[in-house]
Order: structure tokens, then C-alpha cells, then sequence
């Protein structure tokens, strides 16, 4: 098994897991393909971080949708205002794949949560 690394400090330390997805996959693939420098460390948060990466991880989310909207209301204007509506399209789309492409400059990455035990009543 891989050793764990916590992606907050940095050190070796156990931890809720984070999750595989596709920023995590494209930087795996960079670092074994193109810098040829993968350690394969399992990504954790440990117990004393998790506080500070809740806080960054809510920050991330909000900035993800508000950076959405943010290119979706630039994108219906430009498609009100534009006279070719067909580009008017697919630049208010290229907007908005930038604008999401720009939420990810305050990235953080989702953890597994354990599964919770049904209460008893």
C-alpha cells in the first residue's frame, strides 16, 4: 500500500482519503508522464488540518458557483446583444468554460467520508 501524505502539511499521516478525480488524474498523469517524478502517495486530510481544509474547500465551492454564474449571465448578455446568434453561443460557452476553468485557481480537492451508522431509535 501506498504511504499517506496529508495535503495540507505535507507529512506522513493518516486520514480521511481524498477523493480521485479529474484535477488529481491530470496531475498523476503529468507527474509519471512528463516530469517522471510520481511518488504514488495516497492523498489524505488528517484530524488536525481537516478545520483549516473544511474552511478552503467551502471557499472553492462558493467561488466555483459564483464564477459559473458569473459566465453564464456574460454569456446570455453577449447572446441578447449579439447580432449572430449562432457565435453568440459559442463565445458566451467559451466564457463560461473560463470562468470555470478560473474557480479552480483556489482548488481544493472533496474527502471520502466514512459511512454513518444508522441510529437505533
Amino acid at each position: 500500500m501506498a504511504e499517506s501524505r496529508c495535503i495540507m502539511c505535507g507529512q506522513k499521516k493518516a486520514g480521511l482519503r481524498v477523493k480521485e478525480d479529474n484535477v488529481i488524474s491530470l496531475m498523476r498523469w503529468f507527474k509519471r508522464n512528463v516530469t517522471k517524478n510520481e511518488k504514488g502517495y495516497t492523498l489524505v486530510v488528517c484530524k488536525e488540518d481537516y478545520p483549516k481544509y473544511y474552511k478552503q474547500r467551502k471557499r472553492f465551492e462558493s467561488r466555483r458557483a459564483l464564477y459559473v454564474a458569473l459566465g453564464a449571465v456574460f454569456a446570455v448578455f453577449m447572446f441578447a446583444v449579439g447580432a449572430n446568434k449562432p457565435l453568440a453561443l459559442l463565445y458566451g460557452a467559451i466564457i463560461v468554460a473560463f470562468f470555470y476553468l478560473l474557480s479552480h485557481l483556489t482548488y481544493m480537492p472533496a474527502v471520502e467520508m466514512p459511512a454513518q451508522r444508522a441510529r437505533r431509535r
